[in-house]
């Protein structure tokens, strides 16, 4: 069976859908995000492949989209929900991959729930692929606020996953979102571009190379959902970027805090708990993971939040990215088996520098004292592989803690 791609447009109509948008910017590749249109909002012919896609087996990408009427502001009233006509402001958003699809009913009518994988970011210079997607669309009657998920009406979508460029692409979507005419005028702009982790050494003052952390993909009840897997005493690093679009340069642009937060409260050691807004620029969230007692995994949440800014004029939409990053996490079974076998060597050595004030011998004559400097050895050394183990198994004792940060 031929499987044709997807377009899958967002409006950013209500506050509630408006940070959709920010999202999937934001996101790194890899992560999932998860969209839900009823069925009359979706064109037949996507339908028919949204039913084929329930079976796993099939693979299909997507293109997402943002449209408006030109002009159109925050909190405007929406009147109806016909096709919007020309003008229109419109741009490529994001590349996806549609992994899984669930058809449910609601009060007797389909509702399609679509996971997306995130890809890479289209490059469209000047948005003429978009311009043209969207009148093609239009002449197929099939555009929001009519239909939202449409057949990709052309073969631009091959070159749009081919090109590997994503800094530049970036850069264009923030440009176009940026401009008068759109919503997200003086916005602020940021995307999560690599995210690292840095796990705590086995052996005391020695530093571990930060490594790449890609996410992976599972299951929460029947939908999909993406997690950063580490151990724990780790130490996860989100590198960020900021975007700001061209029209925007100058003095007004709109300085707004980030916040960085957890749930469950699972650690206090933030060492960058929130931060300001840039224009350009880079900057590195570090988070670190706590010692946990359980070899099973833990899981937690982690909210990066934009706050408003005093001159925005609508407060209950969000100005920037409110994104969340599910990490799970477990003991180290490296680490812990060294801390097991740690305890184990210093309790035989204090029990041996105890009870071996001399050696008995099966005909009970005198035997032999050991000397003091054996015993008082062992008591050392017993004391040290104690240290050890409870630095392996906690981080109240973290000799490499600063190294790590």
């Amino acid at each position: 069976m031929s499987i044709q791609d997807l377009i899958i447009f967002d409006t950013s109509t209500l506050p509630e859908y408006y940070n959709d948008v920010h999202k999937i910017l934001a996101l790194p590749k890899g992560h999932v995000v998860t969209y839900d249109y009823s069925a009359r909002h979706i064109s037949e012919a996507a339908q028919q492949i949204l039913r084929a896609l329930v079976d796993p087996k099939y693979k299909v990408r997507a293109v997402l989209a943002y449209i408006q009427p030109d002009a159109y502001q925050k909190g405007e009233e929406v009147i109806s929900d016909e096709t919007l006509v020309s003008p229109t402001f419109q741009t490529l958003t994001r590349l996806a991959n549609v992994i899984a699809v669930r058809q449910v009913n609601h009060n007797g009518k389909p509702r399609y729930y679509i996971d997306l994988e995130l890809f890479g970011y289209p490059y469209d210079p000047e948005r003429t692929t978009a311009g043209n997607v969207v009148e093609a669309l239009r002449k197929l009657d099939a555009l929001p606020r009519k239909t939202y998920i449409s057949v990709y009406p052309d073969t631009s979508i091959n070159a749009l996953f081919e090109t590997k460029a994503d800094d530049t692409a970036f850069s264009q979507v923030v440009d176009a979102l940026s401009k008068d005419s759109s919503q997200f005028n003086k916005d602020t702009f940021w995307r999560i571009y690599s995210i690292t982790a840095r796990t705590k050494s086995a052996w005391p003052m020695i530093t571990v190379k930060a490594k790449p952390l890609v996410a992976n993909v599972g299951d929460l009840g029947n939908r999909k959902y993406s997690y950063l897997n580490v151990l724990d005493q780790s130490q996860i690093s989100f590198h960020i970027q900021f975007c700001r679009g061209k029209q925007e340069q100058g003095k007004d642009y709109r300085i707004r805090k980030i916040t960085v937060d957890s749930t469950p409260k699972v650690t206090s050691d933030l060492l960058t708990s929130s931060f300001w807004s840039r224009s350009f620029g880079e900057e590195t969230v570090s988070i670190t993971i706590p010692a946990t007692s359980s070899l099973s995994y833990q899981e937690a949440v982690f909210k990066i939040e934009t706050g408003s800014h005093e001159k925005d004029e609508r407060k209950d939409y969000p100005y920037g990215p409110l994104i969340s990053v599910a990490v799970r996490y477990r003991k180290s079974i490296r680490r812990s088996l060294l801390a097991i076998v740690s305890v184990a060597l210093s309790s035989g050595l204090f029990a041996w520098a105890a009870f071996s004030t001399s050696t008995l011998t099966s005909d009970l004559i005198a035997g032999y004292i050991v000397p003091l400097e054996y015993r008082a050895s062992a008591v050392v050394i017993g004391v040290l592989l104690s240290l050890y183990a409870f630095y392996l198994w906690s981080d109240d004792i973290a000799l490499d803690k600063v190294r790590r940060g």
